[in-house]
């Protein structure tokens, strides 16, 4: 059974959780930190004409609150970035870490909790001008919830000098940065296909480096209202891959493909895999 107040909500539920979340906030106020706190961070001191340099949005997370992926699940919604840049300047995407999955009241929910560092490329114009100031600017919005959500709003900037040539990387987020690239889902080599019986959807993978069943496996769709968000079930098949799942209920029409990762942990690490399935309503596709 599905919360009545999961995403979208109605103006009723939503009013609800304000004040849930306001009352909360008011309470504690003066023992407890913020939810979340954002931060704008840059890999390298300076930036350099024609080339992309790696910016991030650093999140920090209260003990027991996240916030959410690009399909954030059952509820919530993903954080969204706004830039503002000198002319010429361009922002890429989020380079979205392999997220976690949360069980909250029942409802499964996507993203991150902790300190995780956002990394976009920033691709600076070659006719930048050597010697004068960056101004790079964003608002970030995002959602962080524990039981009760909180959404949240914050204008970063920096202002970064144009080099002739690239310092070396800032030695206070070096260790943040090297977190982030590992935390990236790997592109896979791997094949697949998807099964789609009306009530369970099935991908089955195959090719070289697939992870073992005995380690602590999970699977996440990008696509949204595809399948359900509870843990899916994964096993070995021979030399094949399966995870199995069941139909979203807001399912309404098969996507072209899906994108899938696949992750493990152990303990300590979450390592994940980027793959690209074909989808087929009956019967199974493969990949190229």
């Amino acid at each position: 059974m599905r919360h009545p107040c999961a995403f979208p909500f109605s103006l009723h539920c939503g009013t609800a959780l304000a004040f849930v979340a306001l009352a909360h906030a008011a309470s504690a106020a003066e023992t407890s930190p913020e939810p979340l706190q954002a931060e704008l961070v840059a890999e390298h001191a300076a930036l350099v004409p024609g080339r992309s340099l790696s910016l991030g949005v650093r999140l920090r997370h209260a003990p027991h609150w996240h916030s959410y992926w690009i399909n954030p699940g059952d509820s919530g919604l993903p954080t969204k970035l706004a830039w503002s840049l000198p002319s010429g300047y361009a922002a890429g995407d989020v380079a979205w870490p392999v997220p976690k999955r949360f069980d909250v009241g029942g409802l499964y929910n996507i993203g991150y909790d902790g300190d995780v560092l956002l990394p976009v490329a920033l691709t600076v114009p070659s006719d930048g001008t050597v010697g004068s100031n960056a101004h790079v600017a964003l608002t970030v919005k995002w959602l962080v919830c524990r039981e009760e959500c909180l959404p949240g709003k914050a204008t970063l900037a920096l202002d970064l000098p144009v080099a002739r040539e690239l310092p070396r990387p800032d030695a206070r987020w070096t260790a943040a940065f090297t977190r982030a690239r590992l935390a990236q889902p790997q592109a896979s080599a791997w094949s697949g296909g998807v099964h789609d019986d009306g009530a369970r959807i099935v991908v089955r993978l195959a090719g070289a480096g697939l992870p073992p069943a005995s380690v602590a496996l999970d699977a996440f769709v990008v696509q949204r209202k595809v399948v359900d968000n509870r843990p899916p079930a994964i096993r070995r098949d021979g030399d094949a891959l399966v995870i199995e799942a069941a139909r979203s209920e807001y399912f309404t029409q098969a996507p072209p493909q899906i994108d899938l990762v696949v992750t493990t942990t152990d303990g300590v690490a979450t390592r994940g895999w980027h793959v690209r399935v074909p989808y087929a309503a009956a019967g199974t596709a493969h990949a190229n």
